[in-house]
């Protein structure tokens, strides 16, 4: 198929065009204009235009830029044990997670439990032990009942899908896949399924169903002509044909662990990433007390004793964390943590480049915040504030014109790393 050429220039006008009376008409599918590996600016040099030809590179061009919002949220305070209280460990046994969702605080991203996801290579819904950091924002819930406090119900649209964390049944050992029925005022929604136990500032999340307001509601017509079955991947948000990664729903971190004295200890952590790719990481301890993971986990399956240990071990969140897109040069991004900017490569690791391995780095780079959970381990860091439910992290990455000219379908690697590595040792 032969490329189109014309004079332009390209006016995308949207819903402001008015086809009636004096009123804009909305539509479902008014949005951005969608254009595959960016945009280029023609060189004005190069006069006349090569429009004719089959050889590429035939117009002197400069790359305008993927200038992407990586994440824009806060995270929940790191700490030693809330994935897994201290335990005695054995070698080859699972390690008891957390299986109860708890009250988060308000804003904040929380652990959600029992959180349905459909990895990456897969088609059928699987259930995460542990969304880590989910949601883009936080609800309340009244147990049986169909209402739910939020902080701002202009974050909703009607029909959307989301998943609520925790409160799926009773025992608050599941999360919730729901859909929006009506709003009222400027906090309150109203959803069906209705949550089954009553849990304040619980996170809420983006599910995998877009276009429900072209479906009937449940409540309205019947049962809807589907429902969502599963957590979207970097949560996103419907924007005319496009579907947008929601920088509220990318935060994916490190995870550590912790003996009570000194030891040596280890154990493999399988889970997947903010794409839903599989990945394992072996974590260490060498004599010491806390030991720190070098990838950004989203979501954790299982972690699995790789010795034995008498002294408990537990395991929880640290402040290093990935990035949704790969990341070469400190240069190329810039981060804003606790309203300061980062002002230099402290705390900043570039993708890993080869094979990946059990311990090698995260595929994609991370910035660590704080050294103050785990000492010694990771050694620099943007400060010394560590996160705590009320520090906001915000990232843009500047993705370079070669990852973005190079990336395909077929070679995602400049874009979005090199393969996760999902074996044992």
């Amino acid at each position: 198929m032969a490329d189109s050429n014309f004079r332009g220039p390209i006016s995308n006008m949207g819903s402001l065009e008015v086809q009636a009376g004096t009123a804009a008409n909305i539509e479902p599918l008014d949005g951005p204009m969608i254009s595959y590996q960016d945009m280029v600016v023609p060189d004005i040099r190069s006069v006349p235009f090569a429009k004719d030809g089959t050889a590429p590179a035939r117009v002197p061009s400069f790359a305008s830029g993927l200038n992407l919002w990586g994440c824009d949220n806060i995270p929940q305070a790191s700490a030693t044990n809330v994935i897994a209280t201290a335990a005695v460990a054995t070698n080859a046994v699972a390690v008891a997670l957390a299986t109860v969702g708890i009250a988060g605080v308000a804003s904040a991203c929380s652990i959600a439990v029992g959180v349905p996801i459909i990895p990456v290579g897969t088609t059928v819904a699987t259930t995460a032990a542990l969304a880590i950091d989910f949601g883009f924002t936080t609800g309340t819930t009244i147990a049986n009942s169909s209402t739910v406090t939020v902080i701002d119900n202009t974050l909703f649209k009607l029909g959307q899908w989301i998943i609520v964390g925790n409160v799926g049944n009773s025992a608050a050992t599941k999360s919730l896949v729901t859909q929006i029925q009506s709003t009222s005022g400027t906090t309150t929604i109203f959803v069906s399924p209705v949550a089954a136990t009553a849990l304040s500032n619980v996170p809420i999340g983006q599910a995998n169903l877009f276009g429900s307001s072209l479906l009937p509601l449940a409540t309205q017509f019947g049962p809807a002509a589907a429902s969502a079955n599963a957590h979207s991947f970097g949560g996103a948000f419907e924007a005319g044909l496009a579907r947008v990664m929601n920088p509220r729903e990318t935060l994916s971190r490190n995870i550590i662990m912790a003996l009570a004295t000194s030891g040596t200890y280890s154990a493999l952590v399988s889970g997947w990433d903010v794409w839903g790719n599989p990945m394992t990481e072996v974590i260490s301890l060498s004599s010491q007390t806390t030991g720190a993971g070098k990838r950004a986990f989203k979501y954790i399956g299982s972690i699995v004793s790789g010795t034995s240990s008498t002294d408990p071990a537990s395991f929880g969140l640290g402040d290093t964390f990935g990035f949704p897109f790969r990341s070469d040069e400190w240069d190329q991004v810039e981060v804003t943590w606790n309203k300061s900017s980062m002002t230099n490569a402290n705390g900043y690791t570039s993708a890993f480049i080869g094979a990946a391995t059990s311990t090698s780095g995260d595929v994609r780079g991370t910035v660590q915040i704080s050294t103050t959970v785990v000492t010694g381990v990771l050694a620099t860091a943007i400060s010394a504030i560590a996160s705590n439910g009320t520090s906001r992290l915000a990232f843009q990455q500047n993705v370079g014109v070669w990852n973005q000219m190079f990336g395909t379908p077929n070679n995602t690697v400049p874009m979005f790393g090199v393969a996760q590595f999902t074996g044992s040792t």
